[in-house]
């Protein structure tokens, strides 16, 4: 079901004027203006869908790491359980460290490529 709202986002991202006809990424209608907080490029576009693709991964890895202590509290002493609990607590803090160098690596690429950060307004 995300992967379908993500495309219809992506088919249908350009905006049309009051006369149908697509005006395409960033541009407005004659006489109209953006409203505020609405990107109006596809750089900015990007990023902002990015930086919520790795907020909701890096929801999901600290999700992993409370499964992983629950497990250990409910281990009951059992080392198979145990052992269990601490991979997949392993595993979360994988996740985390990936999640954190792919935002890095979306803050760095631009400045390094075009000059400008998409998310600090730093330019």
């Amino acid at each position: 079901m995300t992967s379908g709202v993500f495309a219809y986002g992506m088919v249908f991202a350009a905006e049309v004027s009051a006369t149908g006809t697509s005006t395409g990424w960033g541009t407005q209608p004659t006489g109209t203006t953006q409203p505020e907080g609405v990107p109006d490029d596809l750089t900015t576009t990007v990023m902002s869908i990015t930086n919520w693709v790795l907020g909701f991964i890096a929801l999901i890895a600290t999700l992993v790491i409370i499964y992983g202590g629950v497990l250990y509290l409910t281990s009951a002493g059992s080392e198979d359980a145990i052992s269990r609990a601490k991979k997949t607590i392993v595993f979360g803090i994988v996740g985390l460290v990936v999640c954190g160098m792919a935002y890095a690596m979306v803050l760095v690429v631009p400045t390094i490529l075009g000059g400008s950060t998409a998310g600090t307004g730093a330019e």
